[in-house]
């Protein structure tokens, strides 16, 4: 699988051109968004690229044609910028999962299927969050400022993709699909993450995935130039993503 990097604002001249316009559509349903939301969305989009530690915010605000310390004023700092636009990225993120389940032929292996796949192919499209998302001590003042503001929503919107994954799982085991209509604020939480059974396979296939999300989106350093890996990594990704429904066919409760 080709991974296309977009370019970086560096890339971009000062002010907005045709190709920035663009991007407002991709993270929202408004052409014309607000200065704040403009910051926002292009955080999320260099960040993605070049990670927290390289992300400059002056490059945002010469692409806005703004000054600098609008960012002061919308987010109180540089890291508060990062922090709510960390949030976004992870709402999104939670949202474009489930869209790629809802497209998927409605059969419970292919839609679970789908999810390991999206799941995959996200974390590589938000690359660059891995450090604040996943390892959040890269910077704590980031992290403190995220669970401040948005630890709550955030935790919601974990548990809610947790649930989304027990009822592909529980769909699995029925031989069925069941339309999942939830929200953060209505998803039928007890009876999705209340059995034990569902629990820890939801656990595991979620950790499985993670895992593999990780080592493709930062291309483990580690492993780097072992031409065996370089060669059949992506067949040892297909493999694994059909191991991990073969586990969750097998570990249906008898």
């Amino acid at each position: 699988m080709e991974i296309t990097v977009p370019r970086s604002l560096g890339m971009f001249p000062p002010h907005l051109t045709d190709e920035m316009r663009s991007i407002w559509l991709d993270f929202g349903d408004d052409p014309d968004p607000s200065n704040r939301d403009r910051l926002i969305y292009l955080t999320m989009r260099e960040v993605a690229i070049v990670g927290p530690a390289s992300f400059n915010t002056a490059g945002v605000c010469d692409t806005l044609g703004i000054s600098y310390p609008m960012v002061n004023y919308y987010f109180g700092n540089r890291d508060g910028l990062i922090a709510e636009a960390g949030h976004a990225t992870y709402v999104r993120y939670i949202a474009k999962l489930w869209a790629a389940v809802e497209d998927a032929p409605r059969t419970p292996i292919d839609r679970l299927r789908a999810w390991m796949q999206a799941h995959l192919r996200l974390n590589v499209e938000i690359r660059g969050w891995g450090a604040v998302l996943n390892y959040p001590r890269f910077s704590s003042s980031i992290e403190e400022i995220l669970d401040e503001r948005f630890g709550e929503d955030h935790r919601r919107h974990f548990e809610l993709n947790m649930a989304r994954l027990a009822r592909l799982i529980l769909d699995v085991w029925e031989e069925g699909v069941t339309d999942f209509p939830y929200d953060v604020d209505d998803f039928p939480r007890e009876a999705l993450l209340g059995s034990d059974a569902v629990l820890d396979i939801t656990a595991t296939i979620s950790w499985a995935a993670l895992g593999v999300a990780v080592w493709r989106s930062g291309r483990h350093t580690p492993s780097k130039g072992i031409t065996e890996l370089e060669r059949l990594g992506e067949r040892f990704i297909d493999a694994h993503t059909e191991n991990m429904i073969t586990l969750v066919i097998e570990s249906r409760p008898s």
